[in-house]
């Protein structure tokens, strides 16, 4: 997985995220949260797989047709948590300061549907 490749998807989804996780729509994050899944499944790295694990879950709670918005966002938490130390990791500092960002909009959204905002 080139650096670029990744950086990119990072921007994508951090814009995405910006808006607010329920601005952004249903449909609009299964797309996100599968193309992720992929993307980590098929890296091979098994410190991934946690983390695609979570996703596969959040799709799943989404998809249910009544998500329940306090496991919703203690799955965010978790992948907030996830993203967060796959940042403190020895990576390149353009992606880990993505990642960065990215756990704290998990993190918010994740605290904000699970009542803790």
């Amino acid at each position: 997985m080139e650096a670029n490749d990744v950086g990119a998807a990072l921007d994508s989804t951090i814009a995405s995220l910006q808006g607010g996780v329920e601005r952004m729509g249903i449909e609009a994050a299964l797309s996100v949260i599968g193309d992720w899944e992929e993307r980590l499944r098929a890296s091979g790295n098994p410190e991934l797989m946690p983390v695609a694990e979570n996703l596969t879950a959040l799709k799943a709670q989404l998809s249910s047709g009544s998500p329940d918005q306090v496991a919703t966002g203690e799955i965010l938490a978790d992948l907030s948590e996830q993203v967060q130390r796959l940042a403190n990791e020895d990576i390149q500092i353009e992606v880990a300061d993505k990642l960065s960002q990215l756990s704290v909009l998990l993190s918010n959204e994740g605290d904000s549907l699970a009542g803790r905002s």
